[in-house]
């Protein structure tokens, strides 16, 4: 369902035109005039258990501010795409353009969108399919291309969830008391191992699966034939891809290694909004797949969920080990391997991760948190994007950091949206010094 809020006779009919001739077939179009119309429209949707894919909301409304009614919508439907109805050319107006920078500055949307002034209006008409694209990779439906059964609090679990969101795979985890997981336990007899993997459409079921048996069965490389490279790529983050794009582009037979999954730590991220060229943003699962997607065209070969543990020096050539005894080898060794993760050294909360306790992993455990109180140790921008993506679904957020500023160690856009937003708190000059599970 799309909900559109503008009051202007014309942009009304404009808008809900182009709606209905593009996407009307496959979404409803509920269209108000006013804020207090579209709020008890949006109220009556969520009582009714109905999805809403985006909500546009004019920027002047005769009761209020649009960018005030999309605020107010991420409470019914955090995951739905907002977008403020601006006309053309009135970015020029500095009120306008004021509201379109603290709108999106703050989070209350997503971007702002051209109203239509012609039929068809092409501009208007990708704007929303972009949004729809956005849209259905962050729902959970039950059309995903993979569906996870086991215990709600499952370290392997999480570890599948976050290798299929990483490589930007569709997906959906169900406990084994949710009805919608009965038909994936029936295709197998009720299997008594923790997990149970579904894969759509070809219907194949695995039985407590590795992420290298699941990377294998979605069609990714996990096993090589050839030895010799022109060069090898050691991590698959956004240095590594951005290297077997220009390798492989050249020519070069490049064979990227990944011990976990497309993306590195860029791949955790909900949305990244200060990468050059997409200014509405992007999730970093969605641009790492953009980049994979890239290099892989150019014939770049991605050997997934294998880690190397040695390299050898030759006269003509490196050699390098992987973990299960391989060695491939190269003249040029590029070596992309990011960061990780510093671990909290608590063994009472260690003994959780995974299972409660989580390293970089909003994006895959964001929508399990609805109504819980979650707390984000640090202050880098990992940490900023973690928490403006949890708000949407958490009771309240608590980022925690040593430092007495956030400037030290995060960017302002996300300094200004976490101050703008306020289910999240900042404890400054904190450390995590214990805990565990009740």
């Amino acid at each position: 369902m799309i909900a559109v809020v503008t009051a202007d006779p014309a942009d009304r009919a404009r808008v809900e035109g182009e709606l209905r001739r593009r996407v009307g077939a496959d979404y409803e179009i509920v269209v108000r005039e006013d804020a207090a119309a579209g709020r008890a429209a949006l109220a009556a949707l969520a009582e009714q258990g109905r999805e809403v894919a985006i909500v546009l909301a004019a920027h002047r409304l005769p009761d209020a501010a649009g960018a005030d009614l999309l605020g107010d919508a991420a409470a019914w439907y955090p995951q739905a795409r907002r977008g403020l109805l601006v006309t053309f050319g009135a970015w020029g107006d500095p009120e306008v353009s004021a509201a379109i920078l603290a709108g999106i500055g703050a989070g209350r949307f997503d971007y702002y969108v051209l109203t239509p002034w012609r039929t068809p209006d092409e501009l208007f008409n990708r704007t929303i399919a972009e949004f729809l694209h956005d849209w259905s990779r962050s729902r959970r439906g039950d059309d995903r291309e993979v569906t996870i059964v086991g215990p709600g609090w499952s370290a392997r679990g999480h570890a599948l969830r976050d290798m299929l969101t990483r490589s930007g795979i569709p997906h959906r985890f169900l406990t084994r008391d949710d009805p919608a997981a009965a038909p994936v336990l029936a295709a197998r007899g009720a299997p008594a191992g923790e997990l149970v993997v579904r894969f759509q459409p070809s219907g194949a079921v695995l039985v407590d699966p590795t992420p290298t048996e699941v990377a294998r069965a979605f069609g990714l490389v996990t096993e090589i034939d050839r030895h010799d490279w022109d060069v090898v790529i050691v991590g698959a983050g956004p240095a590594g891809l951005a290297a077997a794009v220009y390798g492989a582009s050249e020519g070069m037979r490049t064979l990227v290694v990944e011990r976990q999954a497309i993306g590195g730590q860029a791949g955790s991220s909900s949305m990244i909004r200060n990468y050059l060229g997409f200014a509405r943003g992007i999730g970093g699962a969605e641009l790492t797949q953009r980049a994979y997607q890239q290099a892989w065209v150019f014939g770049a070969t991605f050997l997934m969920t294998h880690e190397v543990v040695g390299l050898v020096p030759e006269p003509d050539r490196h050699r390098l080990v992987l973990a299960g005894g391989q060695e491939v080898r190269a003249p040029t060794v590029i070596l992309a391997v990011g960061v990780s993760y510093r671990m909290l050294g608590i063994p009472e909360l260690d003994a959780l991760t995974g299972a409660g306790v989580f390293y970089g992993a909003s994006a895959s455990e964001a929508a399990a948190l609805v109504g819980q109180d979650v707390y984000v140790v640090g202050g880098g921008n990992s940490a900023g994007q973690a928490a403006v993506h949890l708000a949407r679904y958490a009771r309240s957020v608590t980022i925690t950091v040593r430092s007495a500023t956030l400037a030290d160690s995060m960017s302002r856009y996300l300094i200004d949206q976490i101050a703008a937003t306020p289910a999240i708190h900042v404890r400054y000059r904190h450390r995590i010094v214990g805990g565990g599970a009740e």
